[in-house]
């Protein structure tokens, strides 16, 4: 489990799902508390994460993002299935979130799907911020609700 900051004197959580080559793909929580607030992160309710992104591990490397526990990740948070054209043959395909390509899929599924794509770490924070109204909110944020 990671402790993000969110502003000055809160923070929020979020867990690893999968590390990825300089990256890692994680489940944001809403959970919103004091900084020096000392309850064990195991005792939260935790289970439905506000985002699910892939963004750089940098924040976790210099100490930003302290790692503050850890806890089996519910059966709940799946890692998504994005969209991927492929050319030739012309057609979409499902990709998993190491790359892997999968079998076709018609247009159909894939107007419903994403496309791979990693946000910057401070992309991460200001949605925070702005989901928990400490800043404003970004049409672009609503690519990271889960």
């Amino acid at each position: 489990m990671l402790s993000i900051p969110v502003g000055a004197e809160k923070v929020s959580f979020a867990q690893v799902l999968e590390k990825l080559r300089g990256n890692v793909l994680l489940a944001v929580f809403s959970e919103l508390l004091d900084v020096d607030d000392s309850r064990d992160v195991g005792s939260l309710e935790l289970d439905e994460p506000i985002f699910l992104v892939e963004t750089m591990d940098l924040r976790i490397k210099d100490g930003i993002w302290s790692v503050v526990g850890s806890r089996e990740v519910s059966k709940r948070i799946v890692a998504p299935e994005y969209k991927v054209w492929v050319d030739p043959p012309g057609e979409y395909r499902v990709q998993d979130i190491r790359g892997n390509v999968g079998a076709s899929i018609p247009p159909e599924r894939a107007g419903e799907m994403k496309l791979q794509k990693s946000f910057s770490p401070a992309v991460v924070e200001a949605a925070l911020r702005g989901f928990h109204g400490l800043g404003p909110w970004r049409s672009a944020f609503d690519e990271l609700v889960f």
